[in-house]
């Protein structure tokens, strides 16, 4: 292996990773802050967040008071027919009055458990009328699809304005970067100080990581001026350009790296760059193409129920065209060719106020599931009577038609021949049919139990049904592949599977309502704990919960009832309040570095990775990717091809030219009938000359392939598994990762480059 370097050459990806090693074992004295000075930042922490500390606490109980009032006065909860929506918002509900009792929100859980309880009461399935005309029932699809593409060209219409708003605050926020750029070469440190300030609009939180690591960095005189002005001109100016790219993506919409380039003002190189890094990430996608280019858009939290359900009429009238003939198939073709354009119209928008495409949504389902029944029942008597039975338990629609095309095309693989000549045996196709079956009708069972008694689990479709739990279990997981079921949440530690459905208005404001009312129930609780006795290790904490209840803050100001903002005063008083506060969090943090006591080597003994990283997250309020382990090297297996040498990217890894002549001696016969006939011979020939077993190892002038010793730099090893999988001996290869980390063996190798 080449020599070692000295820090100042070291590589700074090196360098940062030995930097976190030894804070992480205590060990470099000069990088952690004194305990006076900790106890400091903390009380100062303490005293800048308590006059604000009382007001956002108070906020989340105090909002829902007033959304209480209001869910009364207008009685938008009893709109509410989506049981599996109610049966989520209660748990979401009762979770939050275990951690909090207040009246309002044990008043909001009472009032839905009472709407709850009022639909259990509903009717039976209504069977439908199979006299009545296909094409009467068809009828309404088309004025029904004309309002959809309404609906869906007034989203468009939204969007091109909310853009058109967001451009001006774009073009002032690219406009402060240039003019902050062109001072990072003369002043990097001052630069970098506004840039995080221009940052803060695009919250984008890599960026605002990486931001405050560098500046830790150059005020603790870890990072130089030549390395600070590298880093602020790459690493930073990266992280913020993908910060710009969320912020166009959010607010203006989806965007094509051309169009992203034009708004920046940059090379579309370094967008297409940074926008590849960002699909890594899993923060960016492709949603869809502008003639020839690709389309991106912010991954969603969640698809729309909207278009889940759009896309699922769509798959069944594809099914339907395909068993109707004349005029009716010709209006379903035309149907099918005018909703295929609006459903990419409906994914390139990405998220949208669903309640106003709710009625014209449900009533398309409505009319198309009917037509569907209807079709279906108009088989001829002697159908078989299995589909009769499936047609009647109520299958959904869409598997119906898969099963429908397989009993009719079935028979003729037993009577005829298929194009290679083949022909079905009778009895095959009779197991093969009646084990389909089976598996249509439980599905089918399981949907229309979905369906109209909303949102179950596992545990309780088992419960309704005579499946057993393991086909209810692959039923569920294969129908929402299908994408035939969603899961909206869970319920008592069991996840609830739901048809997509198109949600009211009333349904969404309830659905928004309980599931923030749970998250700021537990970040204000987790807050206001974490003060009582604030430490260091506690803060990252104290800034994920502030977060939470910011954004919960920004999510509950777009909450209407009636057209009118709940609790509008409470929401705008105490946002800057809840920013300052997470500002706080933050700056203090930077400050504070990971404190923990000096400790020794024989401490710090085969820790493993989880533990480490828990602990450091914890710190930090994140968790650095890097890999340390023990490569062990079998000389029973090693071929000595150099391959691990070679495909090394760290140079991590060499092949000494020494021959350890007495582990031959070791090798057991079993080994050697595992390895190539020549190597084999060769240890075979050393042990059979040999008058003794040596002692000492054979040191040779020149490198030899073929020959030689392994040995691995644990401190530039980061436990990529390269040389493991590149490597070409008997079994599984002479080279095995225990992905541990062997802190004293990584501590050495520090220590004696320093």
């Amino acid at each position: 292996m080449s020599e070692s370097k000295s820090l100042s050459d070291m590589a700074p990806k090196r360098r940062r990773m030995m930097d976190m090693v030894l804070a992480l074992g205590g060990l470099k004295e000069e990088a952690v802050i004194p305990l006076s000075k900790v106890s400091e930042e903390i009380a100062n922490l303490k005293t800048e967040l308590e006059p604000l500390a009382a007001e956002i606490l108070a906020f989340p109980d105090a909002y829902f008071e007033q959304f209480l009032e209001a869910t009364e006065s207008s009685d938008i909860i009893s709109r509410i027919a989506d049981r599996g929506l109610l049966k989520q918002a209660i748990s979401h509900l009762q979770e939050a009055v275990s951690i909090r009792d207040t009246e309002s929100t044990r008043g909001l859980l009472t009032s839905i458990n009472t709407r709850s309880e009022t639909l259990e009461g509903t009717d039976d399935i209504e069977e439908i009328d199979t006299a009545v005309d296909i094409d009467s029932l068809l009828s309404p699809v088309s004025e029904l699809i004309t309002q959809i593409e309404t609906v869906i060209t007034g989203y468009e219409t939204n969007a091109k304005s909310a853009a058109e708003e967001a451009s001006s605050e774009l073009e002032t926020l690219v406009a402060s970067i240039s003019e902050a750029v062109s001072g990072i070469q003369d002043d990097p440190a001052s630069a970098l100080d506004a840039l995080q300030k221009l940052g803060t609009k695009t919250r984008y939180g890599p960026f605002l990581r990486t931001t405050a690591q560098v500046k830790r960095g150059i005020r603790e005189g870890r990072i130089d001026e030549t390395r600070a002005l590298q880093l602020v001109s790459e690493n930073i100016m990266l992280e913020l350009r993908r910060g710009v790219i969320i912020f166009i993506l959010g607010k203006m919409g989806s965007r094509t790296v051309l169009e992203i380039s034009h708004l920046m003002n940059a090379r579309s190189s370094d967008i297409q760059t940074a926008i590849v890094s960002m699909i890594q990430r899993g923060e960016v996608e492709m949603v869809g193409l502008d003639e020839d280019a690709p389309v991106f858009s912010r991954v969603l939290e969640a698809i729309p129920a909207s278009t889940l359900v759009f896309k699922r009429i769509l798959q069944q009238l594809n099914g339907m065209g395909k068993s109707l003939e004349g005029d009716t198939k010709s209006s379903v073709v035309d149907s099918v060719k005018r909703m295929e354009p609006l459903l990419g119209r409906l994914q390139k928008i990405g998220q949208y106020d669903e309640t106003v495409l709710a009625e014209s949504m449900n009533n398309l389902r409505e009319t198309v599931d009917q037509a569907t029944e209807a079709v279906l029942q108009s088989s001829p008597a002697d159908s078989s009577e299995d589909l009769r039975l499936l047609v009647s338990a109520g299958l959904e629609a869409f598997a119906r038609f898969r099963l429908k095309i397989t009993l009719e095309k079935g028979p003729n693989l037993v009577s005829g021949t298929n194009v290679y000549g083949e022909k079905l045996d009778p009895e095959v196709y009779e197991r093969m049919m009646s084990s389909y079956l089976d598996n249509e009708l439980e599905r089918g069972t399981i949907l229309i139990l979905i369906r109209e008694l909303g949102a179950m689990t596992a545990k309780d479709l088992g419960e309704k049904t005579s499946i057993p739990k393991n086909r209810i279990l692959q039923h569920l997981l294969r129908m929402k592949r299908d994408e035939l079921l969603t899961s909206p949440g869970e319920s008592h530690g069991y996840l609830l599977y739901d048809v997509p459905r198109t949600p009211t208005e009333a349904e969404l404001t309830i659905e928004t309502a309980s599931s923030l009312a749970l998250q700021l129930t537990e970040a204000s609780s987790e807050f206001e704990s974490l003060l009582q006795d604030l430490k260091a290790e506690d803060i990252g904490k104290v800034a994920n919960a502030l977060e939470t209840l910011s954004k919960g803050r920004d999510t509950l100001i777009k909450i209407t009832i009636e057209g009118n903002v709940v609790g509008e005063d409470i929401l705008t008083g105490i946002e800057e309040k809840i920013r300052s506060a997470v500002s706080l969090a933050y700056r203090t943090r930077a400050k504070i570095p990971s404190t923990r006591p000096k400790v020794t080597l024989d401490d710090l003994a085969e820790v493993d990775v989880p533990s480490v990283l828990d602990e450091y997250k914890a710190m930090m309020g994140y968790a650095p990717l890097l890999g340390f382990g023990t490569i062990d090297w079998n000389l029973s297996k090693c071929l000595g091809c150099k391959s691990c040498e070679i495909s090394c990217p760290e140079d991590a890894i060499e092949l000494k030219p020494v021959v350890e002549v007495s582990k031959f001696f070791d090798i057991s016969d079993e080994e050697l009938d595992s390895l190539p006939v020549n190597r084999a011979l060769f240890y075979r020939t050393v042990k059979g000359l040999a008058a003794q077993k040596p002692v000492g190892d054979i040191v040779l002038t020149d490198d030899s392939p073929g020959f030689g010793t392994v040995e691995v730099d644990l401190w530039l090893c980061v436990a990529c598994r390269t040389c493991v999988r590149r490597c070409p001996g008997p079994d599984e290869g002479a080279l095995e990762l225990e992905l541990k980390w062997n802190l004293p063996e990584v501590v050495r190798q520090i220590t004696s480059q320093n």
